[in-house]
């Protein structure tokens, strides 16, 4: 209670403070109960300040007014969280590195997003691959390949290695620059595939293959090889189109081809396409054109599916 000014003429009941819960302190978000308030001791040596019939008026006009709450889907309780979705920022996505932007709101979407850089892809890729170097009595060609397993086995193109048969000598060169002799386990002519066993070697990095749905037109990729004998060349591009078939002139050609115009060249037969995951979606295999004269940006490439039945083979 303030005390009057002892140079006015007011007495000390006019400068009793009004309480703050008269007429405008009901809580608008709580209970529609009525808050119990403290009973304030009474000075009996000073009365209380009269108050204006006005106020008394304001006061009961708000007790009979309801008090407003939250409509009930409004809560305060954190939303349960999503497994096996992205979230998409509804406003804006980090779309610069490739990574999908995940966020507390969004919008719940199951449409594969990348979900690394084409550096960061080609960091992790570049050690699953590897050159192939055939030296025959009349002949010398290099190819690519992408290492399947730890023990050395290679998926590569059958073009690449038919020639062994033949008595050239094999040689596979790591992205290390290490090296070690290879021999053909398995061929497929039809399909243009085949697997090489590197010999004497262990602990190498497998790749991951591509399992579930195809890649998609639009989707980006990258293409590593060694390209006119330039080991771990990295190219980049997206998938043009899917299910081509292919005359190459050798037997029934390439069916059901993935095109892309991530540039591929001589040598780059046999190595891997791979989605910005990481996998491989397909063993590069040829260009359009006759050679010397190929189409820029019109590369094909067998899809993995094909040759599953030659990398998960028992042969070794």
């Amino acid at each position: 209670m303030e005390q009057a000014p002892t140079h006015t003429p007011y007495t000390p009941a006019q400068y009793q403070r009004v309480r703050n819960d008269y007429p405008f302190s009901y809580d608008p978000w709580g209970s529609t109960e009525p808050a119990e308030t403290e009973t304030a001791t009474a000075d009996p040596s000073i009365d209380e300040a009269p108050r204006p019939s006005s106020m008394d008026k304001l006061g009961e006009l708000f007790k009979q007014m309801p008090r407003p709450r939250l409509p009930e889907h409004v809560g305060l309780k954190r939303a349960p969280k999503r497994h096996g979705v992205t979230a998409v920022v509804v406003a804006a996505a980090l779309l610069s590195s490739g990574a999908t932007a995940a966020a507390t709101y969004g919008i719940a979407s199951y449409a594969s997003q990348p979900s690394a850089s084409p550096q960061a892809t080609a960091a992790a890729v570049q050690p699953s691959v590897v050159s192939l170097d055939l030296v025959g009595p009349d002949s010398k060609s290099t190819g690519s390949g992408v290492i399947v397993d730890e023990g050395g086995r290679i998926l590569t193109n059958n073009h690449v290695v038919a020639k062994a048969a033949n008595g050239a000598k094999l040689t596979v060169t790591f992205n290390d620059g290490k090296k070690a002799p290879a021999r053909v386990l398995q061929q497929d002519p039809r399909a243009d595939l085949a697997v090489v066993q590197a010999d004497g070697v262990k602990d190498l990095t497998p790749a991951k293959l591509a399992y579930g749905p195809e890649p998609e037109v639009g989707q980006q990729v990258i293409a590593v090889g060694s390209p006119l004998g330039l080991p771990g060349t990295v190219t980049s591009g997206i998938v043009s189109a899917l299910h081509r078939s292919v005359p190459t002139g050798n037997g029934a050609g390439l069916a059901n081809a993935i095109q892309t115009d991530a540039a591929i060249n001589h040598g780059n037969s046999g190595g891997p396409l791979v989605n910005m995951d990481g996998e491989v979606v397909g063993i590069n295999t040829a260009v359009a054109g006759k050679k010397g004269n190929e189409a820029a940006g019109l590369g094909f490439t067998v899809p993995i599916d094909q040759a599953r039945g030659l990398v998960d083979g028992p042969a070794r």
